[in-house]
């Protein structure tokens, strides 16, 4: 069972890599400094959804944090591109949490392709406890079973 507290500052991702898409500078900013809180992470940064599709095929990532609205290609075409095997079969399944702050219809109904959605503005124990659902919530179930 992971045992790291909500908004927890030594928050432990051991050694996950995370690829964080947003065209907005200052979300960008503040994602870097909220992970430079948390141990064993590393990160990069994507302007747009066609850089986040160049860096997929170039490195290794564990989790991709994507802004939905964005120019050149938006988080809904860029999370359609990896599931159908764009990056390569194996980023076909990497958990992708979408923020956005469009709480539309149509953002409801296309956020199916992505495994957390969080809305801007967001929090740190919001943003950690979506992490460990999409990272350690396998490892937590099979722990609990034994």
């Amino acid at each position: 069972m992971n045992n790291s507290n909500p908004a927890n500052p030594t928050f432990n991702l051991e050694g996950k890599q995370f690829l964080i898409v947003d065209d907005d500078p200052i979300i960008r900013m503040v994602m870097s400094s909220m992970f430079k809180k948390w141990q064993n992470t590393t990160i990069e940064l994507a302007n747009d959804g066609s850089q986040a599709l160049k860096k997929l095929q170039d490195s290794y990532f564990d989790l991709i944090i994507m802004d939905l609205n964005m120019p050149v290609l938006n988080g809904y075409q860029t999370a359609k591109a990896i599931r159908e095997g764009e990056c390569g079969d194996f980023y076909k399944k990497i958990p992708i949490i979408a923020i956005t702050a469009d709480l539309s219809e149509m953002a409801k109904t296309q956020t199916e392709i992505m495994d957390r959605v969080l809305t801007k503005p967001f929090d740190y124990e919001s943003l950690e406890i979506a992490i460990q659902r999409c990272l350690f919530s396998d490892m937590r179930l099979s722990m609990e079973a034994s």
